[in-house]
């Protein structure tokens, strides 16, 4: 009988420890930030007189999936650019989303996920002219004035973009 007393405790407490280790690793699977309607703003005051660039994307578009890849063959060449990314996919799907962005090497680059269903308050927030199209890019200068792009992002436009040199293979 007293034996089996001194087991609970312990089987509690190891199932709290496995508990806990099994919510580190999810919670150290991805480095999502919930995207929310202040969001933005607080992107942009993070990056204060400093030039950066902002891409949108999900898993559930193609073309995406081809500029994270660019993006990453020329962050490798190029590890100082400031890059933000927002996957617009439900923050339910972090895990896939975190899937992506691992093989990708970008697990240390800053990451949000729309966080509110209402996501075209979301989309408003960033831009009023924009109407859910991706991949979307945002590059703002020093002073943050913003340029916006739809579609793959381009060699020669980052090059336009970034007042420094960059390196392309």
């Amino acid at each position: 009988m007293i034996s089996s007393r001194l087991n609970f405790p312990i089987l509690l407490r190891l199932a709290a420890g496995i508990f806990l280790f099994a919510f580190a690793a999810i919670a150290a699977a991805d480095n999502f930030k919930p995207f929310n309607a202040d969001s933005f703003q607080e992107i942009k005051s993070s990056y204060e007189g400093q030039e950066f660039l902002l891409g949108l994307w999900s898993v559930d578009c193609p073309p995406c999936l081809v500029e994270l890849e660019f993006m990453a063959r020329i962050l490798e060449l190029n590890p100082e650019i400031p890059y933000v990314l927002i996957s617009t996919d439900a923050i339910e799907q972090r895990e896939v989303s975190a899937e992506y962005l691992e093989d990708l090497g970008f697990t240390e680059r800053e990451s949000w996920m729309f966080a509110d269903s209402f996501v075209e308050r979301l989309r408003f927030s960033i831009d009023q002219n924009w109407y859910g199209e991706l991949p979307r890019s945002y590059f703002f200068d020093t002073n943050h004035a913003m340029k916006s792009h739809s579609g793959i992002v381009s060699k020669q436009l980052l090059q336009e973009w970034f007042s420094r040199t960059l390196f392309f293979e």
